[in-house]
């Protein structure tokens, strides 16, 4: 590990377990892992068709549509994925969508679409029935996202391009998935450097941003609605910080989260900053319990 990550990560070796367990982790390549599209083919009869087709795969305990690929050079360009009978996705980001939980009939909205891989999932969990709505301020992102859309077969889904800060009040939903954008800490695996800047205007613009979706957010769902918002970095400015400031004000309240893997609770505080004591109720993810990304998520219910 290059010394720029190892001060980077170093700021979270007292509230990290096993700091160099974690450590260590970060530094072994990442494992493919897919998503079988159930809209076509149920996991086991996909597990078999894939065996026969002579793929290596795996069915991750936990997520019955999940299953690791091993010995495939580019999961995103096999005919099984052309045909849309799986979607490539990190094990830890299926997590916001199977917490949030969607039910048929219901209309959902993802404040930050692209590139769709949670979008996809929502609409799938769904059985493709209701309305989610997929979101995303950068147009050029969208056409990635309608891309996986198309390919899945999915016909649940509306795409639009509204600032996320900014997305108009006009209807409430049912559930609202935020996976804003972050440092992306989380993402560091086998040399790869995450998007985080060090200049420290750009870390708390980030959270500016954070916050002001996670309001809007809130904002747009309807009372008793539930809201996931999840994000690929450890920085507790841009988790349990972000969250606090909601949950503070009295405008949500923190739900428990069941995460089928092994995991860490969120943080009670960071540095001198105390947050709400149901901040324990959120869940960070490392890749030293879980062989994916780094991970937090949190599940907040808009108070009546």
């Amino acid at each position: 590990m290059n010394e720029k990550m190892a001060q980077t990560f170093n700021r979270y070796r007292d509230v990290l377990p096993d700091y160099e367990g974690f450590l260590s982790a970060v530094e072994q390549p990442i494992p493919v892992s897919i998503r079988a599209n159930t809209l076509k083919i149920d996991p086991g009869p996909f597990q078999a068709f894939m065996r026969e087709r002579g793929y290596d795969l795996k069915p991750v305990e936990g997520i019955e549509e999940a299953f690791s690929l091993q010995g495939v050079e580019s999961p995103g360009a096999t005919l099984e994925y052309f045909w849309g009978y799986y979607q490539v996705q990190g094990l830890t980001s299926m997590l916001p969508a199977k917490v949030l939980s969607p039910r048929p009939g219901e209309i959902i909205l993802d404040l930050c679409a692209a590139p769709g891989g949670k979008t996809t999932h929502l609409a799938q969990l769904m059985g493709d029935r209701g309305l989610v709505v997929a979101n995303d301020f950068k147009k050029e992102r969208t056409h990635v996202l309608r891309s996986h859309i198309d390919r899945l077969g999915i016909l649940s889904v509306l795409v639009c391009c509204y600032s996320g800060q900014a997305f108009p009040l006009r209807r409430k939903f049912d559930r609202v998935l935020l996976d804003p954008p972050c440092s992306a800490e989380g993402t560091y695996r086998a040399g790869l450097a995450p998007t985080r800047s060090e200049n420290p205007k750009v870390a708390q613009h980030l959270v500016r941003v954070q916050k002001g979706l996670l309001q809007q957010g809130l904002a747009v769902l309807r009372p008793g609605g539930t809201l996931v918002y999840s994000t690929c970095t450890y920085a507790p400015e841009e988790n349990e910080a972000v969250v606090n400031e909601a949950v503070k004000e009295g405008e949500a309240e923190l739900l428990p989260i069941s995460i089928p893997f092994s995991h860490s609770r969120g943080l009670p505080s960071w540095k001198e900053e105390s947050y709400h004591p149901d901040m324990v109720k959120t869940v960070r993810l490392y890749p030293h319990q879980v062989n994916s990304w780094g991970f937090f998520i949190a599940h907040l219910r808009k108070r009546s």
